[in-house]
């Protein structure tokens, strides 16, 4: 989450009296990429109020589904506040606004096994609730958008190598594997904590319905470290993870395709918001890191790696 969008104090107070909220202060959530986001103290306890920019009210909508029907199934997950008028957002000066109930919770960057274990079951649980028609198939930063990423000329070798590997990588994927909802960014700054204890999985505004291995290929980028070392902690969330839903051959077979291919979309969106789309000179080279990634896995033996994972 992030600030993008200054808001005055009395705009927050604004915003907040629609859904009911004497506001006692609030104050600017200044991490994530995306959005701005502002805390809020209030009578009525603490929310975090999302003001969407650049977002149709459609994609609102869709995200809106998604958190109800997490609600529906007790997903620990972010609960929206309706409106006092209903519904489930407002509009703001013409952008929409949501508020959530605010989570206790911590952000842990070094997860241990027993925590990635809760984590990769959580990922089962989600990919077990059904999706909702309203959502896209299609990732962000495929092939489709590649005009985006490509002859900007901006960083030429990163250009040239995800102009060849992410086609490729999108020819080899099995187009008969389980899809259903999925968080598509599961990183771990989208995971609280209480101690060791698993509260709530947040940010979904990237969901999609999509292949659900890329989901747990993605966990592996997002929670895993940067994997240059044992694939212990990998083993950890694919463990939890089975331990709800099993995976199929299939998807244990591309499992290291789709780390990959997770790394490298990942690549392309860093590259994107960092170099393209608000431009970050401290960020700039960001993108080579997941590339690394990308070619680390690809390095590896297909038998050793299912061996690792798996055996």
């Amino acid at each position: 989450m992030a600030v993008y969008i200054q808001f005055q104090k009395n705009e927050i107070q604004e915003m907040a009296n629609a859904y009911g909220l004497t506001m006692l202060s609030f104050e600017p959530i200044e991490a994530g990429a995306s959005n701005s986001n502002y805390l809020l103290y209030t009578q009525q306890g603490r929310y975090i109020l999302t003001v969407f920019d650049g977002k149709s009210m459609k994609y609102i909508m869709g995200l809106a589904r998604v958190l109800l029907i997490l609600a529906d199934h007790k997903y620990p997950a972010t609960r929206l506040l309706p409106p006092i008028k209903g519904g489930t957002n407002t509009v703001y000066d013409g952008k929409p606004v949501m508020i959530k109930a605010y989570i206790t919770g911590q952000v842990e960057q070094d997860l241990d096994m027993a925590m990635l274990r809760q984590i990769g079951a959580a990922m089962a649980r989600l990919h077990q609730v059904p999706a909702p028609d309203c959502l896209s198939g299609k990732l962000p930063y495929g092939v489709e958008p590649f005009p985006q990423v490509v002859d900007q000329s901006i960083d030429p070798d990163y250009e040239r190598w995800v102009a060849r590997r992410l086609p490729d990588l999108e020819q080899q994927i099995q187009q008969d594997l389980p899809r259903g909802l999925i968080h598509g960014d599961m990183f771990y700054d989208n995971v609280l904590f209480v101690g060791k204890q698993l509260k709530a999985i947040i940010d979904f505004e990237s969901a999609l319905y999509h292949y659900k291995v890329f989901d747990l290929a993605m966990g592996i980028i997002g929670l895993c470290g940067n994997l240059d070392g044992s694939f212990d902690k990998a083993r950890a969330l694919v463990k939890g993870y089975q331990q709800v839903r099993t995976l199929e051959e299939g998807e244990k077979d591309t499992l290291q395709l789709f780390i990959e291919y997770a790394a490298t979309t990942v690549s392309c969106w860093r590259f994107w918001k960092y170099c393209i789309d608000k431009c970050i000179a401290e960020k700039a080279n960001k993108h080579w890191q997941m590339v690394k990634v990308a070619e680390k896995i690809r390095s590896i033996p297909r038998t050793h790696f299912l061996e690792t994972m798996f055996g």
